[in-house]
């Protein structure tokens, strides 16, 4: 092994230069023997203690071991279900520093997770005795009006972004929960309620600078690595490590006719049925979802929401029908903030509760789907469990679909299954496996996934039928960028050189 080659990338070394280290890590985490550690293969290595010191100490931010104080903290997830021990974190603070822990990765083929926000549903932003590249104190964000752009680092929330460019009254279709990353959600497509009117979070990503798996820094937009930049719009983190990317704003203002219609439980079947058919004449400035949940108690409630992206006075009259459909236990539709519109949902989902999910895309809300969701929320579990249907399609789909890696453009709506529990319980598996035999009802009227969405046990199959077309091509593009399959914790496209 070249001793310190994972020290060393100039480019990046350059970049680092004029960005400062804002490590919160005070002291060494004082390496004192060697590390032992998993490999991509699943045999055991040993990364020794003068090499660990070495790389440590060109570091700007810090390694974090499981001797050292905080690791617990540094290693949890958001789904308090995934529970993994790296043997190292590596917490950075700038490209170098990334550039650095990819090299280290590669030497000694380390099994390689990289967090952003850490919002990965199936814990594919942590591992088990890998290395952990921790971006979540790269936390920039730089707005320029004049150009509608903002710059984004990898560490950096969704409610970072809605809040740096809301202040100049624009915003970039990016995601519904505030404290999801931004990183990985642009790197999966990336949906949110502007979609339908300007197109997925990747469509409106103008470049991305990344640590590719030879440690090497590259920029990806339309002229610079253009099959690079290709794949980052919706290939997920198959290719490298995101150091910064660039959105493009939408001067949207800052009030949108908002809210929801809220129905009893038992209504669930003629508000899906009527939502299936509402959403396929909806013009795309209105974006609609619909909510279900189903407490353990067998109450819960049904909503109806929706966001208008134009005129609040002309969205009144879109939603008439809505309204008349039949009469809703609540109906707070108004005009409000788009930036608390965005951390509306953010108290559903918690860090550290237990989360299963499954999920699929439709062209059609076929009745058979309304009939399992129905039968689903008609019959309680030992846990909250929710049915959402999230519409898309509009500007979406008015891009060809092999203009970028995403797929899927063609779908109307998304459908999540899901349960949740507080608190890991003996029950858990038994409790996955009642989540699985209701998605089985479901699945057979879904055509592919959303890859953000995914829990990491849908197989190589469905993750290469879901890209279809664009398939092929990621896959080339693997074998030239990352034929070693370093970055594998993923919807993996696996390289066959």
């Amino acid at each position: 092994m070249k001793r310190r080659a994972f020290l060393q990338t100039a480019v990046a070394g350059a970049m680092s230069a004029a960005m400062p280290a804002r490590s919160i890590w005070a002291a060494s985490s004082e390496i004192n023997s060697n590390i032992d550690a998993i490999k991509l293969n699943g045999d055991s290595t040993v990364i020794e203690k003068a090499v660990a010191a070495e790389f440590e100490a060109a570091l700007n931010g810090h390694v974090i071991l499981p001797s050292t104080e905080g690791y617990d903290a540094a290693r949890a997830s958001w789904n308090g279900m995934i529970d993994k021990h790296p043997a190292l974190i590596v917490r950075c603070v700038d490209a170098s520093d990334v550039s650095s822990a990819v090299n280290l990765a590669r030497e000694y083929e380390l099994l390689t997770a990289v967090r952003g926000g850490g919002h990965s549903v199936a814990g594919k932003s942590n591992c088990e005795g890998g290395i952990l590249i921790d971006l979540t104190e790269m936390q920039a964000i730089s707005v320029d009006p004049e150009a509608r752009s903002a710059k984004v680092q990898p560490g950096v929330l969704l409610g970072g972004v809605d809040v740096a460019t809301q202040k100049f009254g624009m915003a970039t279709p990016a995601g519904v929960v505030s404290h999801t990353g931004a990183a990985g959600l642009t790197l999966g497509g990336g949906f949110g309620k502007l979609s339908r009117v300007y197109g997925l979070t990747a469509d409106n990503t103008r470049y991305f600078d990344i640590v590719t798996p030879d440690g090497e820094f590259r920029r990806a937009n339309v002229s610079e690595n253009p099959d690079l930049f290709w794949a980052l719009r919706g290939g997920g983190g198959n290719f490298g490590v995101v150091t910064q990317f660039e959105y493009q704003l939408h001067p949207v203002g800052t009030d949108f006719l908002t809210g929801a219609l809220v129905f009893p439980l038992e209504k669930s079947e003629a508000v899906l049925n009527f939502y299936a058919d509402w959403i396929t004449t909806a013009p795309k400035e209105l974006q609609t979802s619909i909510a279900a949940i189903c407490l353990p108690n067998g109450k819960g409630f049904i909503n109806m929401s929706i966001f208008y992206a134009g005129d609040p006075a002309a969205g009144e009259k879109v939603i008439e029908p809505m309204r008349a459909f039949d009469k809703p236990q609540r109906d707070d539709i108004a005009v409000k903030k788009y930036i608390d519109l965005q951390k509306r949902t953010d108290r559903n989902v918690p860090h550290g509760q237990q989360y299963y999910q499954k999920a699929g895309f439709m062209k059609t809300i076929e009745p058979g789907l309304v009939e399992a969701a129905v039968s689903t929320l008609n019959n309680p579990k030992p846990f909250t469990q929710t049915v959402n249907f999230t519409q898309v399609g509009g500007a979406i789909s008015e891009i060809d679909m092999g203009a970028t890696a995403y797929a899927n453009r063609d779908a109307a709506a998304q459908v999540v299954l899901g349960g949740s529990w507080r608190k890991k319980v003996d029950e858990q598996e038994e409790w996955i496996e009642l989540i699985r035999a209701d998605w089985k009802k479901m699945y057979p009227y879904t055509n592919g996934f959303y890859i953000n969405n995914m829990m990491g046990d849908e197989g190589d199959a469905r993750v290469r039928a879901n890209f279809g077309s664009n398939y092929d091509r990621l896959v080339e593009l693997k074998n030239k960028y990352d034929p070693m399959n370093l970055f594998r914790l993923n919807a993996n496209v696996r390289p066959t050189v």
